[in-house]
C-alpha cells in the first residue's frame, strides 16, 4: 500500500475512534423505543410505562412504547435480538419471552442470554388463582372437592401458553390430582373470566387486583411464599397443603447483544434510581410488588437463575406449547 495510502487509512482509524465514543456519550439523541410483548394493560405493559416516563426525565428524550403481542412475548423478544444494538431499542424482558417459550421452543429463533444485554430489574409479581364467583368456592379445598366430582373439567386461562403462570397451573393439577384445561386467552383471559365463558384464571395481582379487590373474582390462592400484604384474606399455596405451589414473574430492561457497556451502565443506573422514587416506591407497595436493586452483573446473574429454574420445571410438568 503507498505511503500516502497508508497515512490516510491510519487517519480513518484514529477518527472512528473518538466518534464511537463520542456517539456513546451523547446517548440518546433522538427517541428511544421500549417493546412491550404483551397487550396494552397487562404487567409488563405497565411496568413499561413507569419506567420510561422516568427515563424520559432523566436523559431529557421520549422512551415510547411499542406493542409487538404474540405466543407469549416472543415475537417481541425475537424483533429485539435483531436489532441494531445502538441503545434505541430497548424492550421489557420477562419470563415468557426469555424462560419458557425458548425452553419449550429451542429453535424459537433466539437464545435467552447469549443474545441479550440483560440490563436492569424492574418489579416482580406473584401469582393468584381467581376464579368466577359462580363456581361458588372460595378456596383450594372446595376446588378440588368440585373438581372431582364434575363430570367435565374446569377450565382456567394464564398469561398465556408457557407462562409460569400455566406452568404453576399444571404443577397444581399434579400434586392435587384433578383435572383442570388451560385455555389460551388474551389478557390472562381476564374478560372471559369475568364472562363465566372461562371457570377461573392464574395471573398476576397487577392485571386481575382490581377485579379481586371488587368481589368480581375470588382470590383461592396466591403463589408467593407468605400473604400478599395487599390481599390478606387470601391464603398461599403452601398454607393450603401445596407448598410447591410458589414463585414469581420478573420483568426487566433488555436489549440486543452487544450493547455498548456505557449505555447499559447508563441504563442500569437511571432505572435504579427511579424505582427509588418516592411515588414509584409508593405505587410498589400499594400493589405489593417485589423489587430488586441489582447491578449489571448482578441482573445478568439472577435472569440466567430464572432460566434455568423455571425451564426445568416446565419440563418436569411435561408443558406443551398450545
Amino acid at each position: 500500500m503507498p505511503a500516502r495510502a497508508l497515512v490516510a487509512f491510519f487517519a480513518a482509524l484514529l477518527a472512528a475512534g473518538p466518534l464511537t465514543c463520542a456517539s456513546a456519550q451523547v446517548w440518546p439523541a433522538r427517541p428511544v423505543k421500549i417493546i412491550v410483548g404483551f397487550a396494552p394493560g397487562s404487567s409488563a405493559d405497565q411496568l413499561a410505562r413507569l419506567v420510561g416516563q422516568g427515563l424520559s426525565t432523566a436523559f431529557k428524550q421520549q422512551f415510547y412504547i411499542e406493542y409487538r403481542q404474540g405466543n407469549s412475548g416472543s415475537l417481541a423478544a425475537a424483533d429485539t435480538a435483531r436489532a441494531t444494538p445502538d441503545g434505541y431499542t430497548l424492550m421489557i424482558g420477562g419470563s415468557g419471552p426469555h424462560i419458557t417459550i425458548p425452553t419449550l421452543h429451542p429453535d424459537i429463533g433466539y437464545d435467552p442470554m447469549k443474545d441479550f444485554t440483560h440490563i436492569a430489574m424492574i418489579g416482580g409479581d406473584s401469582y393468584v388463582l381467581a376464579a368466577n364467583p359462580s363456581l361458588g368456592v372460595h378456596d383450594i379445598a372446595g376446588l378440588i372437592a368440585q373438581a372431582k366430582t364434575r363430570e367435565a373439567p374446569f377450565t382456567s386461562s394464564s398469561p398465556g401458553p408457557g407462562s409460569l403462570g400455566q406452568i404453576l397451573l399444571e404443577e397444581f393439577k399434579r400434586k392435587a390430582g384433578i383435572d383442570i384445561t388451560h385455555v389460551p386467552a388474551p389478557d390472562s383471559g381476564l374478560m372471559e373470566v369475568l364472562g363465566n365463558h372461562i371457570n377461573m384464571t392464574i395471573t398476576v395481582p397487577l392485571t386481575a387486583g382490581e377485579q379481586v379487590k371488587a368481589g368480581k373474582l375470588i382470590g383461592l390462592a396466591m403463589s408467593s411464599s407468605e400473604r400478599n400484604p395487599a390481599y390478606p384474606k387470601i391464603a398461599t399455596f403452601a398454607e393450603q397443603g401445596f407448598p410447591e405451589i410458589t414463585g414469581a414473574t420478573w420483568f426487566w430492561l433488555t436489549a440486543p447483544k452487544n450493547l455498548p457497556p456505557a449505555i447499559a451502565e447508563k441504563l442500569n443506573g437511571a432505572v435504579r434510581r427511579i424505582l427509588k422514587e418516592p411515588d414509584n416506591q409508593k405505587y410498589f407497595e400499594q400493589q405489593a410488588l417485589l423489587s430488586m436493586d441489582l447491578d449489571l452483573a448482578a441482573t445478568n446473574a439472577f435472569v440466567g437463575h430464572e432460566v434455568a429454574h423455571w425451564g426445568a420445571l416446565a419440563k418436569s410438568v411435561g408443558l406443551a406449547l398450545q
